[in-house]
């Protein structure tokens, strides 16, 4: 998968990868320099040597330092570039898929592979190319250069290194699970930490802040304890290398006295032998210190993985597609239609027939849980039919893509939601070419204009996040204007005129009943005055279509209608009195 987003910036890591081992092989460089200074310039007092050598380590210093900047530079274009697109893919993934493919997750592990682990990817990218790319050929280069110098003594540090390689890989084995349940938690905890925040008015109004910061805790403990133990096994391989390097420190000095002085090998040789063992187990020590990265990066990449190869479940269907793109049919058709939410087998509602066409209002009603809402779910294919066939337009609407749905039917959704910005670019939301005067149209149909013009800002009045600076009634009104401006066949209301007054509502339905005189309405409510001057309605009870006809009809016929009056009424009387 990284090898995929890397091949977009090859040019980019060559050059970083380049300039890296310049970098380390400066570094390598100015050892076995000073092993000449002391055995060609220090032993014999040559001052030409002294300084031809010295000149040569200042600019092999001068050089890692300009390597070292550049190689940076490439770096950071590498990181960043890579994040970025990897979050664009998840976003995009995301975003298309409907209801019931996003169930597979829940919005907190979304937020976090979207945020954290893309992070902890890049920060392997970032310790691959710059520290283990650059620990590894120094202590290849390291223990090169100790063989030209002395064989024997280079001996010594070859054994060293495998022992200290094969604790490395088995403390890494033994933490790899322990940073899967560090994920696990983070997840649960911002899961948490997201429904509190959401929810903190009910929280406090049922008095329950102790017993959710209770539960806060726990998850947060959970992630602690995880931390703690997967830390403790990788903190193991420090102390064990700096023991190790200091043996081997000791055994060099011990075996190169002894050579020493019996004349077979130079003090400079020793000494730069000491260097670069000393260089090569400090960059194991490092290497040590950062592998972690490996098993906490092995987790997120799985888990990003698992949402960009997640294949939607609600495929477009190219043969049906074939089949009826000529038809000009102008319709939302529901035929015998039957449902269950995924992975129940109880049925929702069945048998659901009925038609709406371009010009006609049809209205639905039913009590709480009825199934009103589901079929417009139904409608927008957020889920497909277990059996039967919905037809938009003349076409099966498993032939349809999610963004020819949305062009045939503007949904206001039951759930407002308005995001942060001006007024002027929440309404752009439904029509983004939207001029002013197009706005303010809109506005003064769902009664807003009078409010937004006596505000300073007017159409770049500042909607706050979650819209806490509007009331209720507000919020459902630009949402209703939003999807006024779009221009579709038929528009669907699900239910977002429950907090408005009667006054207001009327108005509102008035002037929507105006403006899309010849589009195919469906208006989705509980409260009878809402659906009562609909061209036909449907009476939803338990998952079937119960009764239909006009308000007059159905207030004869239908026994749930009836019951639905009265009990709205009675509502009514108590409210007044």
């Amino acid at each position: 998968m990284l090898l995929k987003y890397a091949k977009k910036y090859s040019k980019w890591i060559i050059g970083q990868l380049f300039f890296a081992t310049v970098w380390v092989a400066s570094q390598l460089a100015i050892p076995r320099l000073m092993v000449d200074i002391i055995d060609y310039g220090i032993l014999f007092r040559n001052m030409n040597q002294i300084m031809n050598r010295g000149l040569l380590m200042l600019l092999a210093t001068g050089v890692n330092i300009i390597s070292l900047l550049i190689s940076l530079f490439f770096l950071t274009r590498v990181t960043a570039g890579i994040s970025r697109d990897l979050r664009g893919d998840l976003f995009e993934k995301i975003i298309d898929w409907s209801k019931e493919t996003r169930g597979s997750f829940s919005n907190s592990t979304l937020i976090t592979r979207t945020v954290n682990d893309v992070k902890q990817v890049s920060i392997l990218i970032d310790m691959s190319l710059r520290k283990i790319y650059t620990l590894s050929i120094t202590v290849i280069g390291a223990i090169i250069i100790s063989f030209l110098i002395d064989v024997k003594m280079a001996a010594i540090i070859l054994v060293i290194i495998p022992v200290i390689f094969f604790l490395a890989v088995k403390l890494t084995t033994k933490a790899l699970p322990k940073y899967s349940r560090i994920r696990k938690a983070i997840d649960q905890m911002n899961q948490r930490f997201r429904e509190n925040v959401t929810g903190i008015r009910v929280v406090k109004a049922f008095n329950k802040s102790d017993y959710e910061t209770n539960m806060f805790r726990k998850a947060t403990k959970e992630a602690c304890e995880a931390n703690v133990e997967a830390e403790s096994t990788m903190m193991l391989l420090s102390p064990l290398i700096l023991f190790f390097t200091n043996i081997l420190i000791l055994i060099m000095l011990y075996a190169g006295g002894v050579r020493a002085e019996s004349a077979t090998i130079t003090i400079g040789a020793l000494v730069g032998l000491i260097e670069y063992a000393i260089m090569a187990l400090n960059n194991i020590q490092q290497f040590a210190a950062i592998i972690t990265i490996f098993p906490r990066s092995k987790v997120s990449i799985d888990r990003i993985r698992e949402v960009l190869t997640k294949e939607e479940v609600l495929q477009i269907k190219e043969a049906l597609s074939a089949l009826t793109e000529k038809s000009t049919e102008k319709a939302i058709r529901f035929e015998n239609v039957g449902f269950c939410y995924p992975p129940s087998c109880m049925g929702l509602f069945e048998n659901i027939n009925f038609e709406l066409n371009k010009g006609e209002i049809k209205a639905m009603i039913g009590s709480t849980g009825s199934g009103k809402s589901t079929i417009v779910r139904l409608m927008m294919r957020d889920y497909d039919v277990r059996q039967g066939q919905i037809n938009c337009n003349g076409q099966n609407i498993k032939s349809l893509s999610n963004e020819k749905i949305n062009q045939i039917i503007t949904h206001i959704p039951q759930t407002t939601f308005l995001f942060s910005g001006t007024i002027r670019e929440n309404i752009q939301t439904g029509k983004k070419d939207a001029t002013d005067d197009e706005i303010w149209a809109v506005l003064d149909m769902i009664q807003m204009g009078d409010f937004f013009r006596q505000a300073e800002e007017g159409l770049d009045f500042h909607i706050a996040q979650n819209a806490v600076n509007l009331s209720g009634g507000q919020k459902q009104r630009i949402s209703i204007a939003r999807g006024l401006i779009r221009e579709s066949d038929f528009y669907v209301f699900d239910d977002c005129f429950s907090a408005l007054d009667y006054s207001t509502e009327q108005k509102v339905r008035r002037a929507i009943k105006e403006k899309l005189f010849d589009k195919g309405i469906l208006v989705i409510a509980q409260r009878v005055a809402t659906v009562r001057d609909a061209d036909e309605i449907l009476v939803i009870d338990n998952g079937s279509i119960v009764g239909r006809g006009s308000h007059q009809e159905l207030e004869r016929i239908c026994k749930v209608y009836q019951e639905i009056i009265t009990s709205q009424k009675s509502l009514n009387e108590r409210e007044a009195k």
